[in-house]
This record gives C-alpha cells, sequence and structure tokens, in this order.
C-alpha cells in the first residue's frame, strides 16, 4: 500500500507478504520504505500475473500480466529512518516495483504489454486454483 493510494502525498509504502491458499509458495517480508530509490536493476524483465486494490478489490479486482525486473537494488528510509540499501529478487522485487510505482502516479495497467491478459478476480482465482493443484 502506498501512500498516495490513502490520500497521502507521503513518499511511503508498507509491503506485507503472506501465503494465502492461491499462492502457498510465497517467501514472506514485511518492508516499510520512505523515499524509496530503485538504484540498480539486474537482467531482463519478465511477465508476471498483477493485481491492485487500486483497480478494485475481492470480486471486482482485475489483474493482468505485467513485465517487470526479476532483481532489483533497492535504496530506502526503514521504519526507523535509517537508510538501507539492499537487493531483492522474484516476488518481492516484483511488489516492490509495483509500490514505487504507485509512488510516482503509475499504475499496474498503465505497464500492461498485452491487454488480452486482463482478467477478472474470478478468472483468476480459477485460473491459480489449477495451477496450484
Amino acid at each position: 500500500m502506498a501512500g498516495p493510494q490513502v490520500g497521502s502525498s507521503l513518499n511511503l509504502a508498507v509491503i506485507e507478504l503472506r501465503r494465502t491458499p492461491l499462492h502457498p509458495e510465497i517467501d514472506m517480508l514485511s518492508l516499510v520504505i520512505i523515499n524509496p530509490k530503485i538504484t540498480k536493476i539486474f537482467g531482463r524483465k519478465y511477465q508476471m500475473w498483477e493485481g491492485c486494490i487500486s483497480s478494485g478489490t475481492g470480486k471486482a479486482g482485475l489483474y493482468a500480466k505485467v513485465p517487470r525486473y526479476k532483481k532489483i537494488e533497492l535504496e530506502y528510509l526503514d521504519e526507523n529512518a535509517v537508510k538501507q540499501s539492499k537487493v531483492f529478487s522474484d516476488l518481492a522485487a516484483h511488489v516492490i516495483q509495483h509500490e514505487v510505482d504507485h509512488l510516482n502516479g503509475i499504475l499496474f495497467v498503465d505497464k500492461v504489454k498485452d491487454s488480452k491478459t486482463f482478467m477478472s478476480y474470478s478468472e483468476y482465482k480459477k485460473m491459480r486454483r489449477a495451477t496450484v493443484s
């Protein structure tokens, strides 16, 4: 969740990655990033499914494939205003890029390259269940 999503002009995002029935493979993460800056990218972009509460929640949710870097280096202040520089990869890197975009006024729908990948939450849920089972 980024500041602009809750009506705040703060350059701050709170990231919480948890395992769910649809995503039991997730590496959990709790992170506060203040004034984040992606300082390095590694490799090429890859397509990954992405959704956002800004496009609707629950059954009103919207998903699509978005190209993101698999690995990034991020400089930021943590929740104690201590400067950090860390490398993130996989889903954490993907979500951080999504939230940094929010802080720059960019929504995931602006990054979708193939509009045929758009789907509703119920379609996404059905697809995920088929791949998790």
